[in-house]
């Protein structure tokens, strides 16, 4: 096992932040299962099909959404995304990043595109939460800060903030051996048998708090520029127009989804859905849920 004395090495073959990603250089995924009544929303899925699409159509990224269930890692379902990245990454082997998107987000301003919002060193140091208390699950302060200075170059995951901590469903991992080592280390079965709240994101929260190597390359973002919450969540910074995305943490199966959904659908940046993925969600032939552990594309 790679430790912190291993952090140097661990980090020789990284690409700049700064430079602008070429066509096929930053990954969307999505994993999920189940019926579109998720969230009690009709057609969810071919919804955030459109919007997933439409947004990596015009910006030169590809989308993989994977059926979740096939990866059958964790005790809970929720800890499934730590292989489905490792798949992403060996699946796309041209991709630097890759930006992890739970299902229940919608891309509101599909005119920003991530390089000039944060990938680039100008828009990841416009972003950055710099010495922050953090809070933890449940009210109150974690008793960790963020990192102080930070050079874009030596980071290699992008996550906002919330009053919770941090959320796991937005944020963005460069390939390397530190991405690597983290997904080992996040993945170990110490984590997953633990009785969190909120598994995997309090496995990665975990890991930010005790490992200097994970906390010294992780950008932590305001939250607004990553993760916004509704109006309706009292857990963090609300969307405003110009933000990236929303996500509608906590949500689950109410009974008021649908119309918050719907509002927040109205109130997106308008955009073109590409004539392909007309046609793809018209026959039905559209890659939801189409990828399967072990199962070649």
């Amino acid at each position: 096992m790679l430790g912190e004395s291993h952090s140097s090495s661990m980090l020789e073959n990284t690409d700049s932040a700064g430079s602008m990603p070429k066509p096929g250089e930053v990954l969307m995924v999505t994993g999920s299962s189940g019926t579109n009544g998720f969230l009690g929303i009709p057609h969810l899925k071919e919804m955030v099909y459109e919007n997933r699409m439409s947004y990596a159509d015009r910006w030169g990224y590809d989308f993989m959404w994977a059926n979740i269930t096939s990866y059958n890692f964790g005790p809970k379902i929720y800890w499934n995304k730590i292989p489905i990245l490792r798949d992403a990454f060996d699946r796309y082997p041209k991709v630097k990043w890759i930006w992890w998107l739970d299902l229940d987000i919608i891309i509101m301003t599909p005119s920003l595109d991530l390089h000039t919002h944060i990938l680039s060193d100008e828009g990841m140091l416009r972003n950055i939460d710099l010495d922050k208390e953090l809070g933890r699950v449940g009210g109150g302060k974690l008793g960790t800060k963020t990192i102080a200075s930070a050079e874009p170059d030596d980071m290699h995951f992008l996550i906002s903030t919330d009053n919770w901590g941090m959320n796991v469903g937005s944020f963005l991992m460069r390939r390397g051996d530190w991405s690597d080592w983290v997904l080992e280390m996040w993945a170990d079965p110490l984590y997953t048998k633990q009785g969190w709240i909120m598994p995997e994101n309090d496995g990665w929260v975990h890991l930010y708090r005790f490992h200097d190597i994970v906390r010294n390359h992780t950008a932590c973002l305001n939250q607004r520029a990553l993760n916004a919450y509704p109006s309706y969540n009292p857990l963090g910074q609300h969307w405003q127009e110009g933000d990236l995305l929303v996500h509608f943490a906590g949500c689950g199966n109410g009974t008021k989804c649908p119309g918050h959904w719907d509002d927040m659908w109205q109130k997106r940046e308008n955009y073109t859905v590409p004539d392909f993925v007309q046609e793809e969600l018209a026959n039905g032939t559209a890659k939801i849920e189409t990828v399967q552990k072990g199962v070649p594309i």
